[in-house]
């Protein structure tokens, strides 16, 4: 498969292009100018590739959640793109990418709760067992994580680290490792790929926010 992929959910953008077997990738770090920077680094992927947009398969991106403004930038992008080519598009969880780089990894056996700072003195969060798992995304303060599960438990996510002290102990007793690890596009790639995520036409392509409203405190993602 030929695919495109797009994250700017968190203050490191990513652009992953995978043509056959091979991936190549961009990271851009400047939250503020992921905007300005995503589409050079889509064309750039693309001219080094040798590839034009239309012989792509579709096109992957971070759906959320993450920053309010860094999913609107992601999922518009992708649209666009898809739409100029009549592409199918792949919504990716972010929280299920960051689990993914780890629940690939062999002999697995800790669940991952993987973390993304949703400010207000709270993550956005679920907790995952196996890469085929379908579970519940939350936000709420990191004190008020609940799950139902007795695995140990693996951390991963990103900016998590200023509510750490506020993981409750029960849960602390349980920790086996920590991971700061961004949402990914090649994890979110590869979920495709292994058919982990649903096509769905660029008309029907949203973010998932989690929170219904934008309040000032997010807005500055």
């Amino acid at each position: 498969m030929k695919l495109l992929a797009i994250d700017t959910s968190t203050e490191q953008a990513s652009v992953a292009l995978m043509n056959g077997k091979a991936i190549t990738r961009l990271e851009q770090p400047a939250q503020r100018h992921h905007a300005q920077f995503i589409l050079p680094m889509v064309d750039q992927l693309l001219v080094d590739a040798g590839l034009s947009l239309s012989q792509c398969d579709g096109i992957v991106f971070g759906r959320g959640p993450g920053s309010f403004t860094g999913l609107r930038i992601a999922c518009s992008v992708a649209k666009g793109l898809a739409y100029a080519q009549d592409l199918p598009v792949y919504p990716v969880s972010t929280l299920a990418a960051i689990a993914a780089e780890l629940l690939i990894q062999p002999n697995q056996k800790a669940a991952v709760l993987a973390m993304i700072d949703a400010r207000m003195n709270q993550v956005y969060w679920a907790c995952y067992t196996h890469i085929d798992d379908v579970t519940e995304e939350r936000v709420s303060a990191i004190a008020d994580i609940v799950i139902e599960h007795n695995s140990p438990l693996i951390l991963a996510g990103v900016n998590y680290e200023i509510y750490r002290a506020e993981l409750p102990a029960h849960l602390e007793a349980r920790v086996v490792a920590e991971h700061r690890i961004f949402p990914d596009t090649v994890s979110m790639l590869n979920l495709v790929v292994n058919g982990k995520i649903a096509p769905v036409t660029a008309a029907d392509a949203l973010p998932v926010y989690i929170r219904n409203q934008i309040t000032q405190g997010e807005s500055r993602g």
